[in-house]
Order: C-alpha cells, then structure tokens, then sequence
C-alpha cells in the first residue's frame, strides 16, 4: 500500500512538472524559430515603414505644400482617387524631390570621378523627377487593361441575368461575379458593392468617375436609365454587340502581337546563331594561320 502510494505521488509530481514547468523549456522546432523570424522582421519592417510614412506626410503638408501648384494638385488627386491611395498630392512631389535628390548626388559623386560618367548619369535626375508619376500612371493603364479585357464577360452575365428577369438585384450578380474576375474587377466591383449600401444609382455614379472608359461610362447610363423605369433592352442588346467585338478585337491583337513577339524571338536566335558559327570559323582561320606559320 505504501509503495502504491509512493508511486502515485511521484507520477502526481511528473505530471505537475510537465503541466507547469516543461512548457517554459520546451524547445521550439526549427520551422516555428523562423516564422517567428520572419514575423518579427516583417513587424520591426512595417513598424519602421509606418514611421518614415508618418514623417514624409508630416514634411509634405509642412513644406512642401507650396511646391505643388492647383493643376499638378488636380492631376495628383485623379490619380490617387483612380488607385484608391492613403495618400495626400504633396507626397507625391516628396517623392519626386527624393528621387531627383538622390540622382543629384550620384551624378556628383560620378563626376567626381570621371565627368563623362557625370554627364551620363545626370539623365537619372530628370528619370528621378519623372518616375514617381509615371510608375502610379502604368498601374492605372494595367488597371484599366485588365478592367477593360474583363469587363466583356461580367456585362455577359450581367446581360443574361436581367434577360431573365427584370426584377434583378445588382450586387447578387457582381457577388456571384467576384469569385472569378482578375483582381484588378475583383477590387473595383468590391467597391462597386460597398457603394451599393448606398444605393445603386450611387454606385454606378462613383464607378463612372473611378474608372472613366467608354464602355464603362455607357454601362453605368444603360443602368440609371433602367433604375429611372425605361425599357431599355435593345440599347443593353447593342452594348453587349459593342463589348462581343472588343472582346473578339483584343484577343486577336493579342494573338497577332504574340506571332510578331515568336517572329522576333526567332529573329534574335538566328542572328545569335550566325554570329556564333562566325566566330566559330574565324578562330579555325586564325587557328590554321598559325600552324601554317
């Protein structure tokens, strides 16, 4: 009985350890080490992105503010509005004065050493100025690519369900919809949906001025005036005519561009061949040459 006792204390007092004091000691995988790595580098990362955020905005609206006139403030705000930015028009010129600022110096430093390479590498500070604009208007032309090559098929369905029934609730067809359009639609008929709380006429309204396509534009009034109560099933018939050709115009200017894209690729290794199986000859001359002397 004692020895039962015994035993039971000291298996009661193993547990204990292992309930209160092991897990302290427990050592950690390897795989668990380095997502806690990683996790605490992206942290410390966004931590100090969120500052130099903080403190770029703070030097843009303090000094900043009057390097940026009212029609470069407008053309800012387009397109921070297009991209849905958290951020202010002045910032943007920060970063074009950061930029130029930065290539300013290399070329200092490059004619300090050689004033040819000065000379070349002052083309950056113009490429400075101008980048930070140009790279926010390529994601708005990408944006507006990959909208306007998707948009076909979600009028399709839109088309086709409103065929069928009048009584169709927009945001049932842009939810049905999301799940298998580009990100690029995907984030604009999420949008498109959160505006729909407020009604759908203000939806249509906002999609009008974030994205300003033709297509896009004629959809939005096909659908107010719908809303209004008119018929108009014939003008929906000769959009979704409209946006059949487009679809059938872009896909065979893509295939046309992928041949001429081929074309080229074959070009470049026929030359890189020929250039090979010349060198290749001329050091068998040049080999030969010199056995015969």
């Amino acid at each position: 009985m004692t020895f039962l006792a015994k035993f039971f204390a000291f298996v009661s007092i193993i547990y204990l350890i292992k309930l209160f004091i092991y897990p302290s000691f427990k050592p950690v995988s390897k795989k668990q080490k380095k997502r806690a790595r990683m996790f605490m580098k992206e942290r410390k990362s966004a931590k100090f992105q969120i500052k130099i955020n903080k403190i770029k905005k703070e030097i843009s609206l303090k000094y900043v503010r009057n390097l940026l006139g009212s029609a470069q403030r407008l053309r800012f705000q387009k397109i921070i509005d297009r991209l849905d930015l958290k951020i202010k028009p002045e910032e943007i010129r920060t970063n074009q004065l950061l930029y130029t600022l930065g290539a300013i110096t290399l070329t200092v430093i490059m004619a300090s050493a050689n004033r040819l390479l000065g000379c070349v590498t002052a083309v950056f500070i113009i490429l400075g100025w101008l980048y930070p604009v140009e790279e926010l208007e390529k994601q708005i032309q990408r944006k507006d690519k990959n909208i306007s090559l998707e948009f076909p098929s979600f009028y399709s369905m839109l088309y086709y369900q409103y065929s069928k029934s009048v009584n169709i609730y927009l945001a049932d067809v842009i939810k049905d919809y999301i799940p298998n359009a580009n990100p690029d639609m995907a984030e604009e008929l999420g949008v498109m949906l959160d505006n729909i709380e407020y009604g759908e006429e203000y939806a249509l309204k906002q999609l009008k001025k974030r994205v300003p396509m033709h297509y896009i534009i004629k959809f939005c009034d096909i659908m107010e005036t719908r809303l209004n109560g008119y018929d108009n099933v014939s003008q929906m018939a000769y959009l979704k005519n409209e946006l059949d050709e487009f679809r059938v115009r872009s896909l065979e200017e893509e295939l046309k561009r992928r041949e001429n894209s081929n074309s080229r690729i074959q070009l470049v290794l026929v030359g890189v061949l020929m250039v090979y199986i010349a060198i290749y000859y001329l050091f068998m001359v040049l080999s030969s040459l010199k056995m015969f002397q």
